[in-house]
């Protein structure tokens, strides 16, 4: 069951982390844009463009999906091991 539950996370986890971080679609940049635009409005008046947020930008949600990638191949590794091991 453990093996089932590994492969699927595994899975997600390696379209996820591809999809964001290779910008498939735009989906990094349009999620970019939705935290800058968040930020904007709930930052208080009176100052200057948006907050500095590092989360809203495109490079770290690309650094994110890196991440994510290697995360599902080293569970998508877990169950090859898991599934030899018997």
């Amino acid at each position: 069951m453990i093996d089932i539950v590994f492969a699927v996370g595994g899975m997600v986890f390696l379209w996820c982390g591809m999809s964001w971080a290779f910008d498939v679609r735009g989906i990094t940049t349009r999620r970019s844009e939705r935290i800058h635009r968040r930020n904007q409005k709930t930052w208080a008046m009176g100052r200057l463009g948006a907050s500095p947020n590092l989360f809203a930008s495109v490079g770290y949600l690309r650094f994110l999906g890196a991440v994510m990638a290697g995360a599902g191949l080293i569970l998508l590794v877990a169950v090859y091991a898991l599934w030899n091991l018997g």
